[in-house]
């Protein structure tokens, strides 16, 4: 019950300047649009609503869906309007939603480029298969679906998950020296999980990256205040770090003739579990587990590097830093020489503090 007060005085608190005149029981509002590939080229807006409702216990938001088919985002927007009940109030957008599909063929049509009632913060996801069946799903959870998306990317962006938002991924967008990245998610039975990292190339998604990935991918993209990495090494050993933190360092040398890039993470660890034959008690023991783990993530980094030369994508950005490295820096010079420069990584791992070997 007190939950549901909570919630129901937070989006009194949040909508009421943002939808004047009508008070907040008479106006549908607007939380999350999805969009999913339809026939021709027509797309298939879902928009998730939330409507206030009283009950026993007081008042709370529910979550219900509205769609319509159309050619445009305002245009499917506005024939959605003229179908509800009452009035659509769009002061605070949550989340925006594209089908995998959708996402293959390009979503520059429904990007919410020039809107001004949608904020810059609001996160953008690939759904891995259909956005209206996720937004039409039941989870057992006392918040509205789009509450529940947000709150899940929050959770995630604190660990694994780059922090990625309307904002970072127009930037991106419009930049010619960066390469857009959105998180991936899916609904599984009675949930919704974080199931990768989508990679655009312009307004396409052409590739991802699976969750045992991420955090590797964030090392390298940003410095990192808490993540979690399990790995699987030689001769059968099983390890989870937590409570990681890194810092990384990019230096690239001679841009415009023969360019270099090496890439630093210095990255410390709390190691939570082992499961291996080997016993690491001694100083020695952990120094060379360091060693194995840094060559372990080494590995998957220059793979990672490899798989975005090959789809000829650069979400990481290094085209960004080697501009802001060099004086007299060109676009087409770059293009021209980077799929053949090396890329070097190195990891520097310190396990702070060991927990449980078995």
């Amino acid at each position: 019950m007190i939950k549901k007060a909570f919630i129901s005085i937070s989006y009194c608190i949040l909508l009421s300047s943002c939808i004047p005149p009508e008070t907040v029981d008479e106006v549908q509002i607007v939380e999350s649009m999805g969009y999913d590939l339809a026939e021709g080229d027509k797309f298939q807006t879902t928009v998730a609503v939330a409507i206030f409702k009283p009950s026993e216990g007081g008042s709370e938001f529910k979550s219900e869906t509205i769609d319509f088919n159309g050619t445009s985002r305002f245009g499917s927007l506005i024939d959605i309007e003229r179908s509800s009940s009452k009035p659509i109030a769009r002061g605070k957008m949550l989340a925006s939603l594209f089908g995998e599909d959708l996402a293959k063929k390009g979503i520059e049509r429904v990007l919410e480029k020039r809107d001004p009632t949608i904020g810059k913060r609001m996160d953008l996801c690939v759904i891995e298969g259909n956005v209206k069946e996720l937004l039409e799903g039941d989870y057992p959870l006392d918040q509205t679906v789009s509450r529940y998306i947000k709150e899940l990317l929050n959770q995630r962006e604190k660990r694994n998950l780059p922090n990625t938002n309307l904002h970072k991924f127009m930037y991106s967008y419009y930049s010619k020296t960066q390469d857009p990245i959105m998180p991936l998610l899916k609904k599984h039975q009675d949930k919704i999980e974080v199931s990768g990292l989508a990679l655009f190339n312009g307004d396409k998604y052409v590739d991802k990256l699976y969750p045992d990935k991420l955090l590797i991918f964030k090392m390298l993209y940003e410095n990192v205040k808490m993540g979690d990495y399990e790995a699987s090494l030689e001769n059968n050993q099983h390890v989870v770090l937590e409570t990681i933190k890194s810092n990384v360092d990019y230096r690239i040398t001679n841009s415009m003739t023969n360019p270099v890039i090496k890439i630093k993470v210095q990255m410390s660890a709390f190691m939570n579990e082992t499961v291996s034959s080997v016993e690491y008690h001694t100083k020695s023991d952990i120094e060379k587990l360091e060693r194995l783990l840094e060559k372990d993530l080494t590995k998957k980094g220059q793979q990672m590097i490899k798989q975005f030369k090959e789809q000829e994508i650069d979400p990481l950005g290094i085209a960004d830093r080697a501009r802001s490295q060099t004086r007299g820096w060109k676009l087409d010079k770059w293009e021209e020489l980077y799929p053949n420069a090396p890329v070097q990584i190195n990891f520097t791992l310190d396990i702070i503090e060991s927990g449980i070997s078995y």
